[in-house]
């Protein structure tokens, strides 16, 4: 685990709502191909979570499938835009090879962070992912928890 400052990111995005990592497939293909349209492809894809499944019921949780863009972009159709705030983070890059893996990863980050002194931030969680492979589901992932600090 690291820390890391990230600073304010421009996101176009389409919102999932329902259990974490459920019905995440349709939203990516249509923010890719609305990406595709506007000229924009190349961007980092980010799936942020606003909710803590612990705490609220799975089908209400919330997850943000997104792109980054410049800023300035504008939202059309079903896509809207977003500002990931600025500031600092924990984070773990795994590699992912079964979907059931994501929250044992959740749990070491989260772990990490409170072995390590780090206060949680209000700020959402997200992953970045730095490749997927659609045939294996196989996913170069980092995860970030938002924490309090410079």
């Amino acid at each position: 685990m690291k820390s890391v400052h990230i600073g304010e990111t421009c996101l176009a995005y389409l919102r999932v709502t329902g259990p974490y990592g459920e019905n995440y497939e349709p939203a990516v293909e249509q923010l890719y191909r609305w990406a595709g349209e506007q000229k924009l492809q190349g961007g980092q894809c980010l799936f942020i979570y606003h909710d803590d499944p612990d705490k609220i019921a799975p089908a209400q949780c919330r997850t943000d499938i997104c792109l980054t863009v410049p800023a300035g972009t504008v939202a059309s159709g079903d896509v809207a835009i977003q500002t990931l705030a600025a500031g600092k983070y924990c984070t773990r890059r795994e590699i992912v090879r079964h979907k059931e893996d994501y929250p044992m990863y959740w749990k070491e980050i989260e772990n990490d962070v409170k072995n390590a002194g780090f206060e949680l931030d209000e700020r959402p969680c997200f992953e970045l992912y730095h490749s997927y492979d659609i045939e294996t589901h196989v996913a170069d992932v980092g995860f970030y928890l938002a924490v309090k600090g410079e």
